[in-house]
């Protein structure tokens, strides 16, 4: 038992004293390291602003407005007490992740871009930091729209990432713009520019009023089935009515995407669409996610209620665009709506207010969704 004692006296001895020294070291070595990481910071913050003579650290003051982006620093660039630009370090989700110095000067534009984390897939959405893709953004106008297929070109076989990163440039750009606009005598934002705007799932109301602009809607929710097939649940009718009479139905419903989606369907009384809304989808952002993008489901506005909805791969032609690098995603996009746009025409012929269709196939044809991208 003595014995037991004295070796919990020693262990807890020697833990004192290994504690002592390690707090000894620590009060040795911290400040050496805190100065390794303020140079290494100062070398990289000139490394983008060479004429800089002083960096005023502002970080807190001016914040991403979009939640895939955040901004981890942000440094005012000066020179002889002058403000020359700004410097914004900004991670975002790419095709994984990706963190970006980016150095705004007092006309709006970009000066320089050095990436400091790249996790993307080597060789292609690295592919991102290197030229000549990272050429394409020196001395670009931050109220450009940094839109891939626009403004930005994007690198074959990596379009996620390449979108991913023309918006963290895009969202960091801006904001210096504007920081030091509003603060430094920086120059104003283009007449019309505006801040990137963070896209996001319609709410069904707006959804409604969206796609039949000036209509009213009388809920007919229970009138309009899915007879064709059941994988797909229809949660919701509305028959649109402009000065009393019918000018459509929209027709709610979920199903599988990635994960799952449910879209807001309009339908004209002629049996093409009026549009497509995306009301919710649990999808991930930067791949499926992308649905919520007007031009993606904008481009099945004025398609037949009795086309394929085939989506188009490597492999096989179809009338439907994929997203990139999501064609699971909208394969079930596509069903939603072919299933949600024939029931709902079918409701609106049934009815004697639209036109009629031919007798659905047996089996309803839709996309075969794989079980892995």
């Amino acid at each position: 038992m003595k014995t037991m004692i004295r070796l919990s006296f020693v262990l807890a001895a020697y833990a004192s004293v290994a504690c002592v020294g390690l707090a000894f070291v620590n009060l040795l070595t911290a400040p050496r390291i805190a100065a390794a990481a303020e140079r290494e910071v100062n070398d990289a913050l000139r490394a983008v602003v060479p004429d800089a003579t002083d960096f005023e650290d502002v970080t807190g003051k001016v914040s991403s407005g979009i939640s895939s982006v955040t901004f981890d620093r942000a440094y005012v660039a000066k020179a002889d007490g002058a403000a020359v630009g700004m410097v914004i370090q900004a991670t975002g989700a790419t095709y994984k992740s990706s963190t970006i110095l980016v150095s705004v000067g007092m006309d709006r534009r970009i000066e320089a871009v050095r990436f400091l984390v790249n996790a993307d897939t080597p060789g292609i959405g690295t592919k991102t930091a290197e030229s000549p893709f990272i050429d394409q953004f020196a001395s670009k106008s931050v109220d450009d729209a940094f839109k891939t297929g626009a403004d930005v070109q994007a690198i074959s076989g990596a379009t996620i990432s390449s979108k991913a990163v023309a918006v963290i440039l895009k969202e960091a750009g801006y904001r210096a713009g504007e920081y030091l606009a509003a603060n430094h005598g920086g120059a104003a934002g283009a007449p019309g520019s505006g801040a990137p705007v963070e896209l996001a799932p319609m709410p069904l109301e707006a959804s409604l009023s969206d796609a039949f602009p000036g209509a009213e809607f009388e809920d007919i929710t229970g009138k309009v089935t899915n007879e064709v097939e059941n994988s797909i649940v229809i949660t919701g009718a509305w028959l649109a009515k402009k000065g009393g009479k019918a000018v459509g139905v929209a027709v709610q419903a979920k199903g599988q995407t990635y994960k799952a989606s449910t879209l807001l369907v309009a339908v004209n009384l002629d049996r093409t669409l009026a549009g497509v809304r995306v009301n919710e989808t649990s999808d991930s952002k930067n791949y499926g996610f992308a649905m919520v993008d007007p031009e993606y489901y904008g481009a099945f506005a004025g398609k037949s209620v009795d086309d394929p909805f085939v989506v188009g791969t490597a492999d096989v032609a179809g009338d439907v665009d994929a997203i990139s690098g999501s064609t699971i995603s909208s394969m079930g996009f596509a069903n939603i709506v072919k299933v949600a746009a024939f029931s709902g025409a079918s409701y609106l012929a049934e009815a004697g207010l639209g036109k009629a269709g031919k007798a659905p196939p047996v089996p309803f044809p839709l996309n075969a969704i794989p079980e892995e991208e």
